[in-house]
């Protein structure tokens, strides 16, 4: 396996896990930090300084978590040290966004943190709400004040519940965009996965979405988001859009295509996926039932005629933007032509090309909202 594959079969290991992975605030931060690119770190590391700096100017009777736990709601306090994190109960830990909220910091802001006691005899919480907060208030205690997490209490709400799978659910019920870090479509995706694979949790969606992963990984891709600074990685996937619109079958064509043009050494382009994503739902809705050696083929046309390039740029849309002209002159006749480098006019130039090279396409519609339809003569 070469390097490559192997960072795509790497971030998919995270979801291979079973059991709690616990870790403690700083090592949840090392570890996150670590996977950053340099640039990222160095513009990480300015911007914590720039946070420390905004924190001291907006809060100047704050000299230590004695005056912090002051400001504090007054929950169940336990020491920091005593709360650590579940990795496969929390989604990526967001570091600009931690980075924010120290730049914004205000105490009566600051939400206990959902916890739930493993052990009843020992004294670790795991933290299955709150993780941002948490690492905010470790940022104050070790960077800003140098104090010691053993000698900080913090408030905490103590759940009773030990059912993974219903706080998973509340997790991602209770995270909307006040004063929290929103779920984005990845977390949400990511929170389901990890339910089924560590919770046993059998939500149908939850179920579908995980059967989603699987596909993905055996093709040797992955899913991820701008925010983790690896979009550009070998096999990655950052358009979650596309993923959770599909069904099975027509996911499976495309990370076939993926594959085919060879998506296991480079990025997935965004309007590569956009595109195929498209097309073979669109093959899926016309009952199609493509065969693995049909999708090499629909690969075969896209990489001779241009490229297997959809970016803004490429011999694709230079193409469908000559059609669309010639068809708007010949069918509209006033008016400027107006190529949009969507699906609505790349579709029908895509789909009469397939079917202009290959054999069993015929039932394919390659109708758009638009009226658009390319000239035989304009295709490859």
């Amino acid at each position: 396996m070469s390097t490559m594959q192997n960072y795509a079969a790497g971030k998919n290991a995270r979801f291979s896990l079973t059991a709690s992975q616990i870790k403690t605030t700083k090592q949840r931060w090392d570890d996150t930090f670590n996977a950053l690119p340099k640039n990222q770190q160095s513009a990480i590391n300015y911007g914590l300084q720039s946070a420390i700096a905004e924190f001291r100017r907006r809060n100047p009777n704050i000299k230590g978590t004695k005056d912090l736990k002051k400001q504090l709601a007054k929950a169940w306090t336990v020491k920091m040290s005593q709360v650590c994190i579940d990795d496969t109960m929390q989604r990526q830990l967001n570091i600009a966004w931690v980075l924010t909220l120290l730049n914004l910091f205000v105490g009566t802001k600051v939400i206990p943190i959902h916890v739930y006691q493993p052990d009843p005899n020992d004294e670790l919480y795991l933290a299955w709400d709150g993780q941002h907060t948490l690492v905010l208030l470790w940022l104050i205690c070790t960077q800003i004040f140098g104090e010691d997490p053993e000698t900080f209490e913090i408030p905490v709400n103590v759940y009773a519940s030990h059912m993974k799978a219903e706080m998973r659910s509340s997790f991602i019920v209770l995270n909307s965009d006040e004063g929290k870090k929103m779920l984005d479509m990845f977390d949400k995706i990511e929170q389901m996965i990890y339910g089924v694979r560590v919770d046993g949790s059998q939500n149908p969606l939850w179920e579908f979405v995980e059967q989603k992963q699987q596909i993905i990984e055996a093709h040797g891709l992955f899913l991820t988001s701008k925010k983790f600074g690896d979009d550009h990685m070998p096999g990655a996937i950052s358009r979650m859009q596309e993923i959770n619109k599909l069904q099975l079958d027509s996911l499976t064509w495309l990370c076939d295509y993926l594959v085919a043009v060879g998506a296991q050494h480079r990025a997935v382009e965004e309007k590569e996926i956009v595109m195929m994503a498209y097309f073979f739902e669109r093959c899926r809705l016309a009952k199609l039932t493509l065969t693995q050696k049909q999708v090499f083929d629909i690969a075969t046309v896209t990489k001779n005629n241009w490229g297997a390039d959809f970016s803004h740029s490429s011999r694709f849309w230079a193409r469908v933007s000559l059609a669309y002209t010639n068809w708007h002159s010949a069918h509209v006749q006033y008016g400027t032509p107006r190529c949009n480098k969507e699906p609505i006019h790349g579709y029908p130039f895509l789909a009469e090309q397939i079917k202009k090279d290959l054999k069993g396409f015929s039932k394919l519609s390659s109708n758009t909202s638009s009226e658009f339809m390319p000239a035989v003569t304009d295709l490859y």
